[in-house]
């Protein structure tokens, strides 16, 4: 489907587009907190706000500087929108290729929404990075953005889900769904026997045999060591330096969602079969960031995410590895966000269009989150 392209109406005066800076951020935090509402950040003072916005999107060197995030200005000074904006290195066949990441995009909603946006993601797109990513991206942002010239990567789109205890993940869907809320206290004591039963029965998916290798905590030097072979050739895949992974994994540690973050590397005698990167839940959710493994690797990294998971409590562990996946009995599904890719050079964009992107949450906005 062809949509029409975005016009701007600019009869009437209008504000402008500028970079972000850090007196903005008094205003920008208001207006973060009005829209998102951040669960369990009610409390959360200008301090810490000033502390997230400069360690996320003010803390930038080199090229970096020539991707600032934007704020949509009004005339009388007011700040009626906010797009945070993080350069990333990534590579493709040795071509080395300058990533711009957008998070936390919020519009004031007494403004004219519509034009704010349009206005904040045009001067995004027509920036000078070779690729734009936006994979928390609503239905409205995706209209928009395919509007001004982007795409939607459908198979980046896709989620899985793996049960680990599937009587306690159906009571927390009933749990959460008002109506159905009394049936899921009501079946409370039959939930530990019946995945008792699931992780005991002969020939059970649930079953939880222990994996081959061993786990150990994921350091800087192993993940920039084995990186590269892990993540193929030539794939589109992230281009980490020691500051980029000690400081992403920092901004997933300080995340105010609750949990904990796990960052796992599995060995097998000398060799270093892959790993994985998830956030646990409070509610036994766990969202996986990465997983690095080769194709004849990948069965006994997924083995030890779901045993660990599973001894963590998770009740549920949430598509490069889609055959792999699909036979550990998970299922797909799309639930909400879209991954959204712009880029000037179409190669780029069909690197979306099949198995030959490896971008993970960890490269996207996840770890960008308040």
């Amino acid at each position: 489907m062809t949509l029409a392209p975005v016009i701007l109406d600019t009869s009437r005066r209008t504000g402008e587009v500028r970079p972000f800076a850090d007196t903005d951020i008094p205003q920008v935090a208001r207006l973060h907190r009005s829209v998102f509402r951040p669960a369990r950040c009610d409390a959360a003072g200008l301090d810490a706000y000033r502390e997230y916005f400069t360690r996320v999107f003010l803390h930038k060197s080199s090229w970096r500087a020539a991707l600032p995030s934007l704020v949509y200005q009004e005339n009388d000074g007011r700040i009626a929108g906010f797009l945070g904006i993080v350069a990333r290195e990534m590579t493709m066949k040795g071509q080395r290729l300058k990533a711009a990441i957008s998070s936390q995009f919020v519009a004031d909603p007494s403004s004219r929404v519509g034009f704010v946006v349009v206005r904040l993601l045009k001067a995004f797109l027509e920036g000078p990075q070779d690729l734009s990513i936006a994979d928390e991206a609503t239905d409205t942002t995706r209209r928009i953005w395919e509007g001004l010239g982007g795409s939607t990567s459908l198979l980046q789109s896709m989620y899985w889900t793996r049960p680990l205890r599937p009587a306690r993940l159906v009571r927390s869907w009933l749990r959460n769904r008002r109506p159905l809320a009394s049936l899921a206290a009501l079946t409370a004591p039959l939930i530990a026997l019946a995945d008792t039963i699931a992780a005991r029965a002969a020939s059970s998916p649930f079953s939880r045999p222990a994996p081959r290798g061993v786990a150990d905590e994921l350091s800087e030097e192993t993940f920039l060591q084995h990186w590269p072979r892990l993540a193929g050739p030539g794939s589109l895949r992230a281009d980490y330096d020691d500051r980029t992974v000690r400081w992403l994994m920092e901004c997933a540690r300080q995340r105010k969602v609750g949990g904990r973050l796990h960052a796992t590397v599995i060995r097998h005698e000398e060799t270093i079969l892959g790993w994985y990167i998830y956030h646990l839940n409070r509610d036994g959710g766990a969202d996986v960031l990465q997983i690095a493994a080769t194709a004849s690797s990948i069965q006994d990294v997924l083995d030890h995410l779901f045993h660990q998971a599973a001894r963590q409590h998770a009740v549920a562990v949430e598509p490069r590895f889609l055959q792999a996946l699909s036979d550990n009995y998970c299922f797909f599904h799309r639930r909400g966000p879209w991954m959204l890719v712009h880029a000037r050079r179409p190669d780029l964009v069909r690197c979306f269009e099949n198995e030959n992107a490896f971008v993970s949450r960890l490269d996207g906005e996840w770890p960008l989150g308040f």
